[in-house]
């Protein structure tokens, strides 16, 4: 008969300093929530108030003013390039995060010998595994209590990631140099300490995560056997039950499990009798319509991950909804699919899951500064299709909608997300900036009638074989200006040829705001693009001493 033995000082300890661990994680969490919506709700105000009623609604609420101040000065980024400049409110989380490894990795130890801390260097490593699983879940139980998304938390699950494995390693470490001093070096190839080593393994198979960008498909299979093999390992490697480790990993396993199982069966149920049409786009685009009615829970401005599995049988990418309407769901890819060329206009078995991604609240704020680069348009007018279904048309708000492309041609990808813009009313002021090409004419009369209209109107014709049958009922592709729609675009598109200006954009933008005034920027496009926008940001809230918040979206993080 097994006999439980009680357990030991240093594993009291260590149970012990994990309980603190947690608390205090989740007393971090909520501080930050809380702080998230402190700041939120102190801002909003209803949209219909008079200017005066406005500016005295504003001061009232934002009294303190160091609840803005502090905001704002957490918002700005650092000076750390090397470490992508991160804002100095992530900065302040990150110190605060590894601070409390270093206590609670040194402090609350039965005895300051070196198995002590290997023991105590393990076990701080298996709850920030749990940590990590939990910052990289898609379907994250934060978003119901804040406005944060998946991509939001990225950042939080790789960082965690490399202290998880930075743990590891140490734990290794130390526990060799305890076991080579007492000239019992073959204990470490003994049952459950050689699955120690194959879980160590597996947790630097993880660290290939920093190749996401180049080797994409041998990142997504390595990042999920080497998950996998690291949580069978850890629990092997100290499987009795009363050493509470086995409990951990079968935690970890049934979070990790429960957030796939939960995308598996969305994906599966969206896989029945769903289609999407490829069609090829100018400049090598492609747009991908989805008919399916379960999309009238997706929002255009949201991302879903497409699976087509006859072209990618074993992966799923993210996309951002462009529209969702009676055609169908609309997604925009900026590369170009040779299904598409081959077969324009052809559907294929599709499947998504999602709609994922957090928006802040564009409702209660004064000014919009909507800025994109490229196929990061998707995301804008995504944006602001979600904004016009909600109120039809956009009254109370000051818009200012900027897209930079390299050519002409791209246009053509939202050219009746173009048309729309005219729902918005005169409150929307239209920049598009052709960075690859010079105007036909000189650049003193570079406006929008002048220099771009016939360059655009020529390169941007109806293709009959890109429209199919309900495409040309809905109206969804027509030439980009052409009769009555010219009439009403006219007076507020502006196409300018040559680089486009962040800091000029955002502060032409800011003209005529005044103190009260909330102001939010967003941003979607390459990487130089966002960071740009973000040093635009800072230095013109330094100019003008107003606050302005910024949402960035970039699916690479």
């Amino acid at each position: 008969m097994h006999v439980l033995r009680p357990p030991t000082i240093k594993q009291l300890k260590n149970e012990k300093a994990l309980t603190i661990y947690a608390a205090f994680l989740c007393a971090l969490i909520l501080s930050v929530v809380a702080t998230r919506w402190l700041y939120t709700s102190r801002s909003k105000a209803p949209a219909t108030l008079s200017s005066r009623r406005l500016r005295l609604h504003r001061q009232a609420l934002l009294r303190p003013a160091s609840l803005l101040t502090g905001h704002s000065k957490l918002q700005k980024r650092s000076c750390w390039k090397w470490f992508g400049r991160p804002s100095h409110g992530l900065v302040v989380l990150v110190g605060i995060y590894l601070l409390s490894n270093v206590l609670l990795s040194s402090t609350i130890l039965a005895t300051y010998r070196v198995n002590h801390f290997a023991s105590r260097f393990g076990w701080m490593g298996a709850a920030n595994m749990a940590l990590c699983v939990f910052f990289g879940l898609k379907n994250t139980p934060l978003a119901l209590v804040t406005a944060v998304s998946r991509t939001q938390l990225n950042i939080f699950h790789r960082i965690v990631g490399y202290t998880t494995t930075f743990l590891v390693l140490l734990h290794a470490i130390f526990y060799t140099i305890h076991f080579g001093r007492q000239g019992r070096g073959a204990t470490l190839c003994e049952a459950g300490n050689r699955e120690g080593l194959g879980s160590g393994v597996a947790m630097f198979i993880l660290l290939m995560g920093v190749f996401r960008h180049q080797q994409y498909q041998t990142f997504y299979v390595s990042h999920t056997s080497g998950f996998i093999a690291a949580v069978i390992l850890t629990g092997l490697h100290r499987p009795d039950w009363a050493k509470k480790l086995p409990v951990v990993m079968l935690f970890i396993a049934c979070m990790w499990s429960l957030d796939r199982g939960v995308r598996a069966a969305r994906m599966c149920y969206n896989l029945v009798n769903n289609h999407a049409a490829f069609y090829p786009l100018p400049g090598g685009g492609t747009r991908l319509l989805l008919r399916k009615p379960y999309v009238e829970v997706a929002l255009p401005g949201s991302h879903c991950f497409l699976w087509t599995p006859r072209l990618q049988l074993y992966q799923a990418h993210p996309f951002t909804i462009v529209s969702n309407g009676p055609s169908g769901l609309e997604l925009v890819i900026k590369s170009v699919c040779e299904f598409a060329i081959q077969h324009p206009g052809c559907a294929t078995w599709v499947s998504v899951d999602g709609p994922y991604g957090t928006l802040p609240d564009t409702a209660i704020y004064d000014k919009l500064v909507l800025i994109a680069g490229g196929s990061g348009a998707a995301f804008t007018f995504g944006l602001l299709n979600r904004m016009l279904n909600h109120s039809g048309r956009i009254t109370f708000q000051s818009i200012d909608f900027v897209w930079a492309v390299k050519s002409t041609e791209h246009l053509s990808w939202f050219s009746e997300h173009l048309h729309n813009l005219e729902r918005a009313g005169s409150s929307m002021k239209v920049r598009l900036y052709i960075t690859s090409e010079e105007s036909s004419t000189s650049p003193e009369n570079a406006s929008y009638l002048n220099s771009g209209l016939e360059d655009i109107q020529r390169l941007l014709p109806v293709d009959d074989a890109f429209a199919d049958e309900d495409m040309l009922k809905t109206g969804i592709m027509h030439p980009l200006l052409s009769g009555k729609a010219q009439k009403g675009l006219e007076h507020i598109i502006n196409v300018k040829y040559g680089k486009m200006s962040t800091e000029r954009v955002i502060c032409e933008a800011m003209q005529g705001v005044e103190g009260h005034h909330r102001v939010l920027v967003v941003a979607c496009g390459p990487t130089s693009l966002l960071d740009a926008v973000r040093d635009s940001v800072d230095h013109c809230e330094d100019k003008s001493g107003y606050s302005i918040d910024v949402h960035c979206e970039d699916f690479g993080a």
